[in-house]
């Protein structure tokens, strides 16, 4: 009697071992196999992104205008440099009076100067720099015109000798200065005066 007992008590065990052996090795023949899952019709459609868009005026600051030389003259020892106040912008900008102006030395900071409206006793000779200032109005592409002057003169060996490689200018209150690398230095020697002329049109010379 004992012998059916343990014959019955295998065979689930048997079963289950036969079923046991496809059910592994179909789980082995599913790993590693390092296949990707197929790329998708949406991902395959989409369209290349296009370039970020140039900006119009890479070269123009964010007040809409610019600074830069416009000539200048160093005969005699008496130095003088235009200035020209370009809209870049696409607005109408109205300016009224003179630029503030900087002299820097070679590690940019700013040279103890005095700055004159006008030529004070630096000349005499210059026809405009004295005028008043006048309000205009410039659009876009249009220019006003300053200007600069001063002596290389070195009569004062207590002073220090400005000799400036750059110019901060400001072109009016409220707007951030423009750094600009004149053709020439900024020689004041040690008189340390500088003269500015306002802002005016061109056509007034």
């Amino acid at each position: 009697m004992a012998h059916p007992a343990r014959h019955t008590a295998r065979r689930p065990a048997a079963v289950l071992a036969r079923w046991a052996v496809p059910v592994a090795l179909a789980a082995l023949a599913g790993c590693g196999t390092g296949t990707a899952p197929p790329e998708t019709e949406t991902d395959a459609a989409a369209p290349p992104r296009p370039p970020s868009p140039e900006p119009e005026r890479p070269d123009c600051p964010e007040s809409g205008v610019r600074v830069t030389e416009d000539g200048g003259d160093a005969a005699m020892g008496l130095r003088v440099m235009g200035l020209r106040l370009t809209n870049c912008g696409t607005e109408p900008y109205e300016l009224n009076g003179y630029p503030t102006v900087a002299v820097l030395d070679e590690d940019g900071d700013p040279y103890d100067i005095k700055v004159l409206h006008g030529t004070g006793d630096i000349t005499a000779g210059l026809t405009g720099f004295n005028d008043p200032p006048a309000p205009l109005t410039l659009q876009p592409g249009e220019h006003a015109l300053s200007g600069l002057v001063w002596r290389n003169t070195v009569d004062d060996l207590s002073r220090t000798i400005a000799n400036g490689e750059r110019l901060s200018v400001r072109p009016a209150d409220g707007v951030a200065a423009q750094r600009l690398a004149p053709t020439y230095p900024v020689d004041l020697g040690t008189t340390g005066v500088l003269g500015i002329r306002p802002w005016h049109p061109p056509q007034e010379g």
